[in-house]
Formats: structure tokens, sequence, C-alpha cells
């Protein structure tokens, strides 16, 4: 299976979950009128910032995303 025919210049993340939790998700990135790969990302880039915050990921002077 390929997935080249998607309009997004983002790397791709494979995970896994029980299915209680994507179901979970799933209705919170609904309720949050998102989708639940844009909820997932927004999820990961706050525990990024935090842990740059915090000391436990130094943080990348040469990253231009911020």
């Amino acid at each position: 299976m390929q997935f080249n025919d998607v309009a997004t210049n983002k790397a791709r993340l494979v995970a896994y979950c029980e299915p209680e939790i994507k179901e979970k998700l799933e209705r919170l990135a609904e309720t949050r009128l998102r989708s639940l790969s844009n909820l997932i990302e927004s999820v990961l880039v706050e525990e990024v910032a935090k842990a740059e915050a915090s000391g436990e990921l130094k943080v990348d002077p040469t990253n231009k995303s911020k």
C-alpha cells in the first residue's frame, strides 16, 4: 500500500494503541472539529514543547519550524 497521493510535506508516523483509545481520540477530534491526525499532531507538539521547556529535550537551534 502506498500513500503518495497525500497532499502534504509532513512526515508520516505510524503508531499503535488500544482500540478503546483510538475510539476516544476519534470522538475528541470530532468534538474539537479536527481530524484525528491533526489532533494527534497537536498533542505531540505540546509534549515536545513541554519537554523542551523543562530541559528534558535539548532545543535544536537548527530547527527553523518555530
